[in-house]
């Protein structure tokens, strides 16, 4: 995928250099830019201007570059420019096949113990993601999505489970907001949602578990479809 090169276009200034460390403030505006797509896949990154943009010296963005190279965002080599890391199906493969044996059991022990708090916010967080969905918004639409699934998965109560999948749909990101652009994948995602919160409030539990595993499984397929477009 060829990358455009004009990074003018990521004009936010990094907020709070005076409560947070450089290094912290670098890495996550990166961070930020990378997964919402300001930073596009094998784009080159000009550490000159990051860092005259950013307002810090060359040391702390390098390490900043490097905890994004170790979470696999950037792709550095030595004496090499760094760029921000191609879109992978093999990682793809690798994250969703995870996130589906874990979502898949953390929404079906979740949806036994939902209280009506927890089905009112799922309630909520569906009718935000339906006004993002409309105003075609898809960084929006992203982020309530995650918000809504770890609402279910909360409730499950398996503290180590839950870090687990924070950390995959972390790294899932940049493929969960590439999919909602493609074609009407936010929209077929909210139907989806609007399915499982259904089945939550009917406490049909093992059709919650069928219908996550069924909603991630639709996400890879989906990606494997496009392929081409992710290399």
């Amino acid at each position: 995928m060829k990358a455009p090169t004009d990074q003018s276009r990521v004009s936010e200034t990094i907020p709070g250099l005076d409560y947070r460390t450089k290094v912290d403030a670098a890495y996550e505006q990166l961070r930020r830019w990378i997964l919402t797509g300001r930073l596009k896949p094998g784009e080159k990154l000009d550490q000159a201007w990051l860092a005259g943009h950013m307002r810090v010296s060359r040391t702390p963005l390098r390490q900043a570059l490097l905890r994004l190279a170790s979470e696999r965002l950037i792709a550095a080599e030595p004496h090499r420019s760094a760029v921000v890391a191609p879109l992978s199906l093999v990682e793809v493969e690798d994250l969703y096949q995870s996130r589906r044996a874990l979502e898949s059991m953390l929404a079906e022990a979740g949806a036994t113990k939902l209280t009506e708090s927890t089905l009112k916010q799922m309630g909520d967080l569906l009718a935000q993601q339906e006004r993002s969905v409309q105003a075609g918004d898809p960084d929006r639409f992203t982020e309530l999505d995650r918000e809504f699934h770890f609402a279910l998965y909360r409730a499950a109560g398996y503290a180590r489970a839950y870090d687990i999948i924070q950390e995959l749909r972390d790294s899932s990101e940049r493929y969960v907001r590439f999919y909602a652009l493609y074609q009407n994948g936010a929209a077929e995602s909210l139907v989806e949602h609007r399915r499982i919160l259904q089945l939550c409030v009917d406490r049909d539990v093992e059709g919650v578990r069928h219908e996550v595993d069924h909603h991630v499984i639709r996400g890879l397929e989906t990606l494997r479809t496009i392929a081409g477009e992710l290399t």
